[in-house]
């Protein structure tokens, strides 16, 4: 825009008023995408640092169980039935369930990966709470639950059938989560391994 001043400005002094003004408009609108850019890396910079603040305390907070509550612990995580020999039929293992916390552990479901895979939980007497499998194959209890009082364990016993899979040869692996009412572990899952051969 001129003014009445610049109406008496000669040709050239004009043409170069007006580059001047272009340039200077360029200018302000390349402040104005780098002053966009910096508010969105520092935003986008923002963000990242409060997700890393959530996961960090998230663990933190599963790292530190609240006082008076039930706390599972599971030995061990990782079974490895070795070679299983579909000839000699189903073999079994167990793990040790323990409450380390300061409250009843309450064991309320067991579920399996497989058909092929069962589970139970041998009871203070030496005998077997209802047998676990695949949900959707079988019969899985309901409204079933164990206590584990703190400080005491039981034991889980895992049974893999090989003739489930009469085909299979080779590597399996296989999984049976246990649920519970710890707040921080409410599902605890353990890997089972194993080899199928004749």
């Amino acid at each position: 825009m001129y003014d009445e001043d610049q109406s008496q400005l000669s040709k050239s002094q004009r043409r170069k008023l007006r580059q001047e003004e272009r340039e200077q408009e360029k200018l302000n609108e390349r402040k104005t995408r780098d002053k966009e850019k910096l508010i969105k890396k520092v935003r986008n910079y923002t963000v990242t640092i409060i997700i890393i603040i959530l996961i960090a305390g998230f663990f933190y907070w599963r790292s530190i169980p609240p006082k008076d509550s039930p706390i599972i612990e599971v030995e061990p995580t990782n079974l490895n039935l070795g070679t299983v020999s579909q000839a000699k039929g189903t073999v079994s293992s167990t793990v040790r369930i323990m409450n380390k916390g300061t409250e009843p552990l309450i064991l309320n479901k067991i579920e399996t990966s497989c058909m092929c895979t069962s589970a139970s939980i041998i009871n203070v007497e030496g005998g077997e709470e209802p047998r676990f499998g695949m949900v959707g194959h079988g019969t899985n209890p309901t409204d079933w639950n164990y206590l584990i009082p703190p400080g005491e364990s039981s034991k889980l016993k895992i049974y893999y059938d090989p003739n489930a899979h009469k085909e299979l040869r080779g590597a399996i692996t296989r999984t049976i989560t246990i649920f519970s009412n710890d707040v921080r572990n409410p599902r605890k899952t353990i890997t089972m391994n194993a080899l199928q051969t004749d």
